[in-house]
């Protein structure tokens, strides 16, 4: 569904060039979910921006079911934020921020309200949450609702720029379930990134795995995890292990 090929990003000052992204190359099919991983400068943000169009690439090509990836394309893209705040008004009711996409794509009030109650749904939040603020709401519920108000645009493809990151880990393991909960509902595929490397053994398909903008490792997800072939990828698996700092490691 969605081939990169050669993509580069290079930041130039008077003084250096630094390459955020260095001809990287990846295809995430149709209903399927790839994890995108790496310490942090590594790229993986970059690469994110790149495919919705935040930012503007210096190099490489991207395609959407084999045709130039355009703006029409990038309407079939969602991209939920590390920090829900992002993209969530503060001064909006959460019943306002669900249904603003569905306003701008003009779908009629009656209709729009059964799709916002859906999303709701899907996102195991109560309806007594329409009428309050995002500042009324925990991290985790924020979250729950910058998914919901993608949902309503229906994507293809949904980029999950390191959505737990500032979760606790029950709360995190609640979130990858909700992910693949919704994903078997609407079938899109998903583009994960994140550096909690132990939380996808048994969400992502595949892996790739970024060093200084470059790919140095990729394939299917449990092979990768439990057999790496860089000693990069062997100490990210181990620095993220929290048995490790339970063992004080």
């Amino acid at each position: 569904m969605l081939r990169v090929d050669k993509l580069s990003k290079t930041y130039c000052s008077k003084r250096s060039e630094v390459h955020a992204v260095d001809e990287v190359s990846f295809i995430i099919p149709a209903n399927d979910i790839m994890a995108l991983i790496g310490e942090s400068g590594s790229g993986k943000s970059t690469i994110a921006e790149l495919i919705v169009g935040l930012q503007q690439a210096t190099g490489g090509e991207m395609f959407w079911e084999d045709k130039k990836l355009s703006k029409h394309h990038r309407q079939q893209i969602q991209y939920i934020f590390q920090n829900p705040d992002r993209s969530l008004n503060p001064l909006w009711t959460v019943e306002q921020l669900l249904m603003e996409p569905l306003r701008i794509k003009k779908v009629p009030k009656d209709e729009a309200r059964k799709i916002v109650q859906r999303n709701l749904e899907l996102v195991y939040l109560p309806d007594r949450l329409l009428s309050s603020t995002t500042r009324e709401c925990s991290g985790g519920q924020k979250q729950r609702i910058a998914i919901a108000r993608t949902l309503a645009l229906q994507p293809k493809l949904l980029i999950a720029d390191e959505i737990t990151a500032s979760l606790d880990p029950r709360t995190e393991e609640n979130m990858i379930e909700l992910l693949k909960e919704i994903k078997r509902e609407t079938k899109f595929s998903i583009l994960y990134i994140t550096h909690r490397i132990q939380t996808i053994k048994d969400f992502a398909s595949k892996i790739l795995v970024l060093r200084k903008g470059q790919v140095v490792e990729q394939g299917a997800a449990k092979q990768v995890l439990s057999a790496p072939q860089t000693e990069y990828t062997r100490q990210l698996i181990q620095a993220c292990d929290y048995r490790n700092f339970q063992k004080g490691v």
